[in-house]
């Protein structure tokens, strides 16, 4: 029976929309408040200060913000409905920054006259805990979030994801309709802080890799790489390097073998380890991000396999569509280049865009729709030297 991944696929975002649709737009309630005022500094300007939000009144410690931002993001704010007042304090000062502001301009505070104001100008100092920059992100075990961010355009980048795939006309091997799956994912061990605002990661990724022939009698099994290994990250601010050794092997499926005896004698061992580095920069408050890094193989088998790649590349992470509470979705499109010495440095090109569903913060999961195109030599291990060319439809998924 053929597998009904884009099926499947569709059935996941109608069930994000409808849940997301479900989501209570009460403007009165303060956790509600909470997450649309979160939500719109995350996307919108990529700032994650503190935020508290009290019978409408939402207080934002500004002591991460910069100081050309503060009246852009208390204009957002106060377009949020709902939202009485805006307060922006500075807690690493001990006065405030910016004062109240009242929901507009017929609500101005009365003149000083000796006298307390009204309980709904005063302004409160809690103390906030602060962070020193947007970036940081929980420390300790099994932390929340990554420190590298996943490169979504990447075809074998660790992550849950399947994806239908449609070849060009004439491909010497008859595909034509595939079913692209991976499980797997980037898991952080532990995080901790280094000096001068740097954090450090270490954990493991592991991944299997399988594609279906959707046109065989029973969707055969074509090919499965399994990926494993350890990684360890660093981040400061805006940049992120990752540094991985990992494991990877590539089996031929049984019943490809089995209704399809001719590919047995083309049955090799496809085996290596890796190094590789790669280095991230985020630009325009993370709207832009561009990467790039080597890799060198160790004892490849066959060893016709090479010794070098080179990955770069770039990825846009856009402005929300719309946004509810604890549910956002923004725009997203990433560009991905490979080069092989095994396939003498051909640039493999692989492009995706779509929507993004997050939770608005920095640590959140990531499920994304993508419509995807790939032109190259195939990334599945068996087939390395195979020229392939498709479009397809992809949802992936990375905790």
């Amino acid at each position: 029976m053929k597998i009904p991944f884009a099926a499947a696929g569709l059935l996941l975002i109608f069930t994000a929309v409808a849940r997301g649709a479900m989501v209570s737009d009460n403007s009165s309630g303060d956790n509600y408040l909470l997450g649309y005022s979160t939500a719109t500094l995350n996307i919108q300007y990529h700032l994650h200060p503190q935020i508290e939000v009290k019978n409408g009144v939402v207080t934002v410690d500004t002591s991460t913000i910069p100081s050309s931002e503060i009246t852009a993001v208390r204009n957002s704010l106060m377009e949020i409905p709902g939202v009485r007042q805006v307060v922006l304090q500075n807690t690493m000062s001990t006065t405030s920054e910016a004062g109240l502001v009242p929901a507009s301009a017929a609500e101005k505070p009365p003149a000083a006259t000796g006298t307390a104001l009204p309980q709904e100008y005063q302004i409160g100092f809690t103390q906030l805990s602060t962070s020193a920059s947007p970036y940081v992100l929980p420390t300790g075990v099994f932390p929340a979030g990554r420190l590298f961010d996943p490169l979504m355009a990447d075809p074998k980048w660790p992550g849950f994801s399947a994806a239908y795939e449609h070849y060009a006309p004439g491909h010497f091997l008859g595909w034509k309709d595939v079913a692209q799956v991976s499980i797997g994912d980037t898991i952080p061990f532990y995080r901790g802080n280094l000096p001068d605002q740097f954090q450090w990661e270490t954990g493991l990724q592991a991944d299997v890799y399988a594609f279906f022939n959707l046109d065989s009698p029973s969707a055969d099994l074509q090919n499965a790489d399994y990926l494993v290994g350890a990684y360890g990250s660093v981040r400061r601010d805006n940049l992120s390097l990752m540094v991985r050794f990992f494991h990877q092997s590539s089996h031929l499926g049984d019943n490809l073998l089995i209704n399809e005896p001719e590919y047995i004698s083309l049955r090799q061992t496809v085996s290596y380890e890796e190094i590789n580095a790669i280095g991230s920069v985020d630009l325009m408050q993370k709207l832009f991000r561009l990467y790039g890094g080597v890799g060198i193989l160790i004892a490849p088998d066959p060893s016709s396999l090479g010794l070098w790649s080179f990955e770069y590349g770039a990825e846009f992470n856009g402005p929300p569509l719309t946004h509810m509470q604890g549910f956002v979705i923004n725009p997203v499109a990433g560009a991905d280049f490979q080069n092989w010495s095994a396939n003498n440095y051909n640039t493999d090109i692989s492009l995706r865009a779509g929507i993004q569903f997050t939770n608005g913060t920095p640590e959140s999961s990531r499920f994304q729709v993508l419509l995807e195109y790939f032109h190259g030599n195939s990334y599945n291990g068996q087939f390395y030297v195979v020229p392939i060319q498709y479009i397809g439809f992809g949802v992936h998924f990375y905790f």
